[in-house]
């Protein structure tokens, strides 16, 4: 009887000691999943910001997805000790940055679609038919509020693009705590950009374009 009662209540502390443990352990890693308190100067060397535009078009089946490098940009990020809701951000890219890095096929990168030549020529059309640089030399983000649910933080502010600022969100996530990670798509005709085209029309690019960024924060 005594040996009963001892059992008892021996697993009933393992138990409790147990879940314990791994209350304190999702709390640990959802901390180390958290931003680090800081302000951060990130640009290219910090990572990757990145344009992926689409293809459509009666004679989309001979052209191609393109990946693009934004080459010269910057962000301040700034995180209180406070909350997520007391972080800012803001960026500024340089509009002649561009460079087209590759063409995609199914979501995959295809090296070999593309010639240094065609490359150039894209990015000439992309800076004399798209962003003119010349009058509109940079892009600007800055938010207006972050909040922060499971894990990932959901940004609202406003883009200045083309001359034109629109409200834009978006989600981004961290895995380490010094890492950031998200995507936005934007609408050209929202910035009063008309989507190029070619041969009448018939090869065009999507008015939806994709923003990605990939950034460590060390």
């Amino acid at each position: 009887m005594w040996i009963d009662i001892y059992r008892k209540n021996w697993d009933t502390i393992q138990t409790h000691f147990n879940v314990q443990n791994l209350k304190y352990l999702c709390s640990a890693q959802e901390e180390d999943m958290a931003l680090k308190a800081g302000s951060y100067h990130l640009n290219a060397n910090s990572g990757k910001l990145s344009v992926y535009t689409f293809k459509e078009g009666f004679l989309s089946a001979v052209a191609h997805d393109l990946l693009i490098d934004v080459t010269n940009f910057t962000i301040k990020l700034s995180v209180s000790d406070a909350s997520a809701q007391s972080a800012s951000v803001e960026a500024e890219i340089s509009a002649n940055s561009l460079k087209v890095v590759c063409a995609m096929k199914e979501g995959q990168q295809n090296y070999d679609a593309l010639k240094e030549k065609d490359k150039a020529d894209i990015e000439e059309a992309t800076s004399k038919d798209v962003l003119h640089p010349s009058k509109y030399p940079t892009i600007n983000f800055r938010s207006a509020s972050i909040h922060e649910k499971d894990g990932t933080y959901h940004v609202k502010g406003e883009l200045t693009l083309h001359g034109v600022t629109r409200p834009v969100e978006f989600d981004a996530k961290t895995t380490t705590g010094k890492d950031l990670k998200g995507r936005v798509t934007i609408a050209q005709k929202d910035f009063g950009i008309k989507p190029y085209k070619a041969l009448l029309g018939t090869l065009k690019v999507k008015n939806e374009v994709d923003i990605a960024f990939d950034l460590s924060l060390s």
